[in-house]
């Protein structure tokens, strides 16, 4: 018995262009469920409740006085919840001035600066801490809104 006969087929059993096209098909199926079957779920993240710290700076006094704990803070560009203001610390907003030929620090006048505490769902991913939809670390600035206010915030700590 021929392995290829005359009509072209492998043992008299299937034609060699069909076997190469079933290999071509199950090797797609392999590489297809190497790449993408192995990624987790996106609800495989966990979410705890936390604390997010944040610094409001260079704002107005008007600004001061709409930042009121238990009001909910938003994303400005996509509108998603981030958590609710649990606490607040205001201050005034010192910036370096140049005096005498010297760089010093000190008070700007009508500007203030807040210190805002955040209560928050937080997931908690192995690259990192996401609220609402928004991915945070420290150092990061993220615009916010709510009914009151519109500014921007820097990240100053994540406590889980």
């Amino acid at each position: 018995m021929k392995i290829i006969d005359k009509r072209g087929r492998l043992f008299g059993l299937i034609n060699v262009i069909d076997l190469v096209v079933i290999l071509l098909v199950l090797a797609l199926v392999v590489v297809g469920v190497k790449r993408f079957g192995t990624k987790a779920a996106v609800g495989d993240v966990s979410t705890k409740q936390g604390v997010v710290t944040a610094e409001i700076t260079d704002i107005r006094e008007a600004t001061v006085k709409n930042i009121k704990v238990g009001d909910p803070i938003y994303d400005y560009d996509k509108g998603t919840y981030l958590g609710e203001i649990a606490n607040v610390e205001v201050g005034p907003h010192t910036d370096e001035v140049e005096y005498q030929g010297k760089v010093v620090r000190a008070e700007v006048p009508d500007k203030f600066r807040a210190e805002i505490k955040i209560k928050a769902d937080i997931k908690d991913t192995k690259d990192f801490y996401q609220i609402g939809t928004e991915q945070v670390r420290v150092g990061s600035q993220i615009r916010i809104k709510n009914k009151n206010i519109t500014t921007f915030m820097t990240i100053l700590g994540i406590e889980i």
